[in-house]
């Protein structure tokens, strides 16, 4: 007799399916571009640590350039002089991205790097789904939070960006998806990556470990210390290594790239965020947030629970990752909700178990249907969200940088140094060109700074986007003969203007730079050379 071939129901096929839709609208819409600091920063540190380094060498830029702060000014996004070298640069940005990203690029070659987020949005999708079976014993839960999750304008909006929150929310929910299922170890090493990548996060083992020893306390204390120290043992590498990290790249163990935790957190940036975390989470997600907060309100409204203490996990999550922002420096865009986005699997299980809670007590015969209802009109809801935030048009936005870069490759000289600050990283990626920003250039100095450049036969040449010529002008219009721009660009896309200072053509009408597509065959574009070129020969 032929054994029939098992399929897995249809609830777990639809996650599935869910999960490859969300690495293929990653890869559709997505930037696949090191554009940006954040970009740029996590692509070109992946390529140092191919190399087997984090610090780059500038002596013979620094050393010959005769202006203050020069260390400061040859460093491009991303990246910061070293507080042990004068003459040395070092990356921004903690090391679990750019390592997964060198991961990814062994089997891939260098676009293997635009993989890790499409990658992390689908496993972020996939475990919210796992998670939620176990939590709740539900397979239409555990399938509607992950669907409000992937159709989050949050989780979207980032999904399309070659940054970190969502490869550390896919690792914080495999960490809680792994502790629930028993295994302290594999949640310890899934806490790790979490760390790993953002190291802030610090309160978060602090959940599972404390959920590991409550759990088993009053039935047998020596199975919870044990399962607390196996979880422990998992993190503690990551911890480890990042605080020798850090105190090898910068001040100490306890200060990052971005600066001291003193720099970074204030009781005084409290009532700033939490006025608009909250104004833009009513923005965004008030219908999801309200249903959620009924979930942990209203108990009658909210499904038996299959794990014991779950609300240590839920409640600690959520607790642990408000805490690590509402005292953190500020920012004033609302896509900066991508800070709490670690939360978000939790938030959404909650929001799908309170609305299938609540139609099954007040609509028990049509209580399926009446929750399959709110959810996709939710989604709906979500993704029209996101779409009029501009998350769907990210990927050909992002290309402005490919499309500069070309320009600058071919109607500059290899030897030219550009003058830029939003392009000080993505020229040197894909032009292969020497970057000095000029927003920490002294004013008094551009005049000179061009005229040495000149002199040693490093032309230069100024690439502004958009409200960086109202900035370059004001910081250099009263004291540089060059800093009012009164002269026509060179060359121009949308925004961006590029300015020529050694031949200005009074009159002329500047080059209209093309966009660019990505070949028939090819998914993402190459660098000129990599890793990025940082020196000055």
């Amino acid at each position: 007799m032929t054994a029939r071939l098992r399929l897995p129901p249809t609830p777990t096929l639809l996650a599935a399916a869910l999960a490859g839709t969300v690495v293929w609208a990653a890869l559709h819409w997505g930037a696949l571009v090191a554009g940006g600091s954040d970009s740029y920063g996590y692509v070109s540190e992946a390529a140092l640590l191919r190399r087997g380094e984090l610090t780059v060498n500038q002596e013979d830029v620094v050393r010959s350039s005769p202006w203050p702060l020069a260390n400061h000014t040859w460093a491009p996004l991303g990246y910061r002089p070293s507080p042990w070298v004068s003459t040395t640069i070092v990356p921004v940005y903690a090391p679990g991205l750019p390592m997964l990203m060198a991961l990814f690029e062994i089997p891939f070659g260098f676009c293997g790097a635009f993989l890790v987020v499409p990658f992390c949005g689908g496993l972020a999708i996939w475990c919210t789904y796992i998670l939620g079976r176990r939590m709740f014993g539900s397979s239409s839960i555990a399938l509607a939070g992950a669907v409000l999750v992937a159709t989050s304008p949050v989780f979207l909006y980032q999904l399309m960006n070659a940054m970190s929150d969502v490869p550390v929310t896919a690792a914080w929910t495999l960490a809680l998806t792994l502790a629930v299922a028993g295994w302290p170890v594999a949640s310890g090493l899934a806490t790790a990556v979490t760390l790993a990548i953002r190291p802030n996060l610090l309160l978060l083992p602090v959940v599972i470990a404390a959920w590991f020893l409550i759990r088993e306390w009053q039935r047998d204390r020596s199975a919870a210390i044990r399962a607390t120290l196996r979880f422990s043992l998992g993190v503690l590498p990551s911890i480890l290594g990042i605080a020798w990290l850090y105190s090898h790249l910068y001040e100490s163990a306890w200060t990052s790239g971005y600066g001291s935790l003193a720099d970074l957190y204030s009781f005084g940036f409290f009532m700033t965020n939490l006025r608009q975390f909250a104004q833009w989470l009513v923005e965004v997600e008030l219908p999801v947030l309200v249903i959620a907060l009924l979930a942990v309100v209203v108990r009658r409204a909210f499904p038996a629970v299959l794990i014991p203490f779950a609300r240590i996990l839920f409640g600690g999550t959520i607790a642990a990752v408000l805490l690590s922002y509402v005292f953190y420096q500020p920012f004033d865009v609302w896509w900066y909700l991508r800070f709490l986005l670690p939360m978000w699997p939790v938030m959404m299980l909650l929001a799908a178990a309170a609305i299938e809670g609540m139609a099954r007590r007040w609509l028990p015969s049509q209580h399926a249907i009446v929750a399959g209802v709110v959810v996709a009109i939710l989604s709906l809801q979500g993704v029209a969200t996101a779409a009029r935030r501009g998350t769907f048009g990210l990927g050909v936005g992002e290309r402005r940088y490919i499309d500069i870069a070309r320009f600058i490759a071919g109607y500059t000289e290899p030897e030219a140094v550009i003058v830029a600050v939003q392009h000080s990283g993505s020229l040197r990626l894909y032009a292969g060109r020497l970057t000095l920003k000029f927003d920490v250039l002294d004013p008094d100095w551009l005049d000179r700074t061009v005229d040495y450049l000149q002199s040693i036969g490093r032309r230069p040449y100024f690439v502004l986007d958009g409200a960086e010529v109202e900035a370059f002008t004001k910081r250099f219009g009263k004291t540089s003969r060059f800093g009012a721009l009164a002269w026509p660009p060179m060359a121009t896309r949308g925004s961006i203007a590029v300015y020529d200072p050694i031949d200005q053509r009074p009159g002329s009408t500047p080059i209209a730079i093309a966009s660019t597509t990505i070949p028939r065959g090819e998914w993402c574009d190459l660098p000129q050379i990599a890793p990025p070129v940082l020196r000055m020969k």
